[in-house]
């Protein structure tokens, strides 16, 4: 087992490798919620009718985020349901992607859902059947959202996405707290999407420790950015477990501190610091090349040359213990913050929130 959670097989190489090339996991939220929609539409659709009942399910492909994305629609016995979630979905495709991320969020209320539930199926349905619905799903969401995990995860990609939300009448950024994961089997999942006024160590520490209530008990490693604190963090709630600081939020920072005319040569010399490809290359090879680095660099910039002093190394450089076929897969967040580009995009449609439940979207904070 502790070969296969330091990521060491060549298969499990290998599978990391295709999971991390594959579309983002926008588009597993997106087929999930809309699928419960159906699924609850259907009962309510059905509620009363002793003549009628479910008959399975059809299969319906849509255009999710970058590519089709196959639906499972519920079907009846006299074939006459049509769930009016789908035929919205080609119409309104933008404005609904936007729901899911409202209906999947932790802490939406029953009334959060019936709003939008309103929206969506108004002009199709009395409220009181609305309302049925909404109940229906609201359960159906408490239930995956708090969904029992696996025990064993290969890796998780933590990070904070931030996003404007009222509270007290004004309008401020907050965070929500995101973790992708790959199982044990190569499929990836969303974990866990929770929602903070701020990012902090002391928030993922109360994530991770509701993610072992949930059934977890030990992650290959976790690669996040360089937020203060975490590595205590991780070392005291996933205890053994490697964590990678992301090495282009470094390679940010350190551009920060020069002219432009100089960032595309500081580039190419923290490239030279960093070696993923090089078999033989060594964490104190890694960190003497960091030391040249800040000394060559630091002679015109002084603070650039402080902060290589000061720098607490050794996380930066976890992925040198790793094969290099899967080094450049695990030290940096690429993989996360494409999701969080995604979610972005479909973000800007609404700008701000009007509170925390009804839009403790996946991708708020």
């Amino acid at each position: 087992m502790k070969e296969t959670m330091m990521l060491t097989k060549k298969q499990i190489e290998s599978e990391l490798s295709n999971f991390l090339a594959k579309e983002n996991g926008l588009n597993e939220v997106l087929e999930m919620v809309l699928n419960s929609m159906m699924y609850c539409e259907r009962q309510e659709y059905l509620r009363g009718d002793s003549h009628n009942k479910g008959n399975g399910y059809r299969s319906a492909n849509v255009f999710g985020y970058g590519k089709q994305i196959e639906l499972r629609v519920p079907r009846d016995r006299q074939s006459s349901f049509m769930p009016t979630i789908l035929a919205m979905f080609r119409e309104q495709e933008s404005y609904l992607k936007e729901v899911s991320f409202q209906m999947y969020s932790k802490g939406l209320t029953t009334r959060d859902i019936s709003e939008v539930m309103e929206t969506i199926y108004g002009t199709h349905y009395s409220k009181s059947t609305i309302s049925n619905i909404s109940q229906s799903f609201y359960e159906q969401m408490e239930a995956w959202r708090n969904r029992d995990l696996e025990q064993h995860y290969l890796a998780f990609y933590i990070d904070g996405l931030h996003v404007k939300l009222k509270r007290d009448k004004r309008y401020k950024n907050e965070c929500f707290y995101i973790i992708l994961g790959l199982k044990e089997d190569y499929t990836r999942e969303v974990v866990s999407i929770v929602n903070f006024p701020t990012e902090s160590a002391t928030g993922w520490q109360q994530i991770f420790s509701e993610l072992k209530e949930r059934g977890l008990k030990s992650v290959g490693i976790v690669v996040s950015d360089g937020l203060s604190g975490l590595d205590k963090t991780i070392a005291q709630e996933l205890a053994n477990t490697p964590h990678q600081k992301c090495i282009v939020h470094l390679q940010r920072i350190l551009q920060n501190l020069v002219r432009s005319e100089d960032k595309k040569e500081i580039a190419s010399d923290f490239r030279y610091v960093l070696s993923p490809d090089n078999k033989s290359y060594t964490k104190e090879q890694a960190y003497n090349s960091l030391l040249n680095f800040g000394n060559k660099w630091g002679k015109k910039y002084k603070q650039l040359g402080k902060y290589i002093e000061n720098l607490e190394w050794q996380p930066y450089f976890v992925y040198l213990d790793y094969s290099v076929k899967i080094r450049r897969m695990i030290y940096t967040t690429n993989w996360i913050e494409r999701f969080n580009r995604s979610a972005r995009r479909t973000l800007k449609i609404r700008g701000a929130f009007p509170n925390e439940e009804s839009v403790l979207a996946l991708i708020t904070s």
